[in-house]
């Protein structure tokens, strides 16, 4: 998968594409939104990394590069949970990581990188372009999935502080132990 964005004075814009078997889906759009896609196809004696690299070659051309993993936000959405967590507790960690990898990939954003459950909390992080735009995707697809109730969203800083981003009247100490 090949990431790219350009910052717009109305934005940041996104370009990406990767590999989905006998095609290349381009996908691109503003930043948080669920922008526009096509496939591609791979014709015979092509790989799906030479059609991403001539696909992309256009977007490079204007302006859009890679954002190195360390300049991204990381956000955890977090659920108390009694003691260790239960069975089912597990399962919803890993609902809540198919969302967020759904939910900030269609919006160009970033996606989920795994989570833990435990010590009275599940935690799932994500590594996003923007924390706040992230927290509207995440926001909408938590509520539409009925998974919003008892999400704690926050963000890790640049000063390594967590700013809590939903919900928006929260009052309390966050912590992801």
């Amino acid at each position: 998968m090949l990431k790219l964005y350009r910052h717009d004075p109305d934005g940041v814009r996104y370009w990406e594409a990767w590999d989905a078997g006998d095609t290349v889906v381009a996908h691109w759009g503003g930043l948080g939104e669920a922008g526009d896609s096509q496939e591609v196809r791979i014709e015979p004696g092509e790989t799906a990394e030479t059609v991403i690299a001539r696909e992309s070659r256009a977007p490079r051309a204007d302006g859009y590069h890679e954002i190195p993993v360390e300049d991204h936000s990381t956000v955890i959405v977090q659920y108390k949970t009694q003691g260790w967590g239960s069975p089912e507790d597990l399962q919803k960690r890993h609902r809540v990581e198919g969302i967020l990898n759904e939910s900030l990939g269609w919006t160009g954003n970033g996606h989920c990188d795994g989570g833990d459950i435990g010590s009275g909390t599940i935690n799932v992080y994500a590594l996003v372009v923007d924390p706040y735009l992230a927290k509207n995707a995440i926001v909408a697809a938590l509520k539409e999935d009925g998974l919003l109730e008892g999400a704690l969203i926050a963000y890790r800083a640049p000063d390594d502080e967590y700013v809590i981003l939903w919900p928006e009247d929260f009052q309390g100490e966050f912590s992801i132990f």
